[in-house]
């Protein structure tokens, strides 16, 4: 499941290398470009979501997956083949309706592979894939980029008249393929739990979220600030490198890829260890409160980071915001899963993923787009339009999880 995650990961992440060459290509501005991950990834990933889940409350996950990963690999690589700015929008559509599976299905299955006081754990570490996936992303992703724009592999062999970033496409949707054949060969574990005999219906999952609305939503709209921030920074720091201090791909992949692999990925784990730790302590809200605190200081430091007068004061304060931004992904997952039903879980985690995505996505990196388009015009003023979207979420996230603390302890007391 991890493996799935890291390969999804890579994809999306490596199109955000590609800015300069897919601007040039189809004669893009900041907006056009933020859309192929905003609207034609990020809204039809969300639109997916949710009838996935269904399916996964239902039916074998394993299998649900398997497909699901190699519609996605199939339609990253023929990316790769687009000659017009729709067809490579198309493509990304496919894409993202081929990984809305991956979260929803894997976190379902990793609630009944591990008990209560383990989860937290076992959560963090599944979430540490996609800050590994992401680094991978951009330190290979970079090299790749680099190789194939100095080599002479473009032009001979099946390679042959591609431009360097449709190669880049081609080779990195191979893994996926890769990974089909375990997941139809992995154990489907039994359902465990309340609820996980009977299938529950849409509507009777839509009841269980209005009976639990009080905590549920500022949970939903507190993690959204969470993914606005996250996707923001994945999608424009590499270009914001490369425009503010003339680095190129290879260099900003590597060094944003470095920070996002090292610190992301302990982020990620901290917050399932840190949930664990004070749920053992009878904090019954621990998963709330380890992501609310924790992400009050990736404002702080992802705020002040694009402001910095050089690469290696940036890369300094991106350390502490992406291991505290990294947090929450295993605190949300945890928290949701201890307060749903067995046989609701796949489909309750789909309608949060499409929420955060819907608005992480959607509007994030579109928010930066627009006010480097239009606000701030200079392309080196990225800077200034990434400093502002990352630091503004935080204070509204953390009001919003605190709203949910009392509310989610007397779900955690009564279950």
């Amino acid at each position: 499941m991890a493996l799935a995650s890291v390969v999804s990961q890579f994809d999306r992440t490596v199109i955000n290398l590609t800015v300069g060459p897919l601007k040039q290509a189809f004669s893009l501005n900041d907006t056009q470009f933020a859309m192929l991950q905003s609207v034609a990834f990020g809204i039809f990933y969300t639109l997916a979501c949710i009838p996935l889940g269904w399916l996964a409350d239902r039916y074998q996950r394993r299998v649900i997956m398997g497909v699901s990963l190699l519609f996605f690999s199939l339609f990253a690589m023929s990316s790769g083949f687009a000659r017009s700015y729709a067809q490579l929008f198309l493509t990304r559509v496919g894409v993202g309706v081929g990984e809305a599976t991956v979260t929803p299905a894997g976190l379902s299955m990793m609630s009944d592979y591990f008990p209560r006081e383990k989860l937290g754990r076992a959560i963090g570490a599944f979430f540490m894939s996609a800050p590994v996936g992401q680094a991978v992303g951009l330190i290979a992703g970079g090299l790749l980029l680099q190789w194939l724009a100095t080599s002479s592999v473009l032009s001979s062999g099946l390679l042959q008249g591609f431009e360097p970033w449709q190669a880049a496409f081609l080779i990195i949707g191979a893994p996926g393929l890769l990974l089909v054949p375990l997941f139809l060969l992995l154990k489907e574990p039994p359902r465990r739990g309340g609820g996980a005999q009977m299938p529950l219906s849409p509507r009777e999952v839509f009841a269980l979220i209005r009976e639990r609305a009080r905590a549920l939503t500022p949970m939903f709209a507190g993690f959204c600030m969470v993914t606005l921030v996250s996707y923001s920074f994945f999608v424009w720091t590499p270009s914001m490198f490369q425009r503010t201090f003339d680095w190129n791909p290879r260099q900003a992949g590597l060094a944003f890829g470095t920070i996002v692999l090292i610190f992301g990925t302990a982020g990620a784990y901290f917050g399932g260890w840190m949930t664990d730790r004070l749920a053992r302590r009878g904090h019954l809200d621990a998963p709330l409160k380890v992501a609310a605190f924790g992400f009050v200081g990736c404002g702080v430091f992802g705020g002040l980071a694009p402001l910095m007068p050089s690469p290696e004061l940036v890369l300094a304060m991106l350390a502490p915001a992406i291991f505290l931004s990294n947090t929450p992904y295993a605190c949300a997952g945890t928290s949701i899963q201890l307060i749903v039903p067995n046989r609701a879980r796949a489909q309750v985690t789909a309608l949060y993923i499409t929420l955060i995505t819907l608005v992480g996505l959607g509007v994030g990196p579109t928010v930066v787009g627009l006010m480097n388009d239009y606000v701030f015009k200079n392309p080196a003023d990225i800077r200034y339009s990434l400093a502002i979207v990352v630091a503004v979420p935080a204070p509204i996230m953390f009001t919003l999880l605190a709203l949910a603390w009392r509310p989610y302890r007397a779900l955690r007391g009564g279950a």
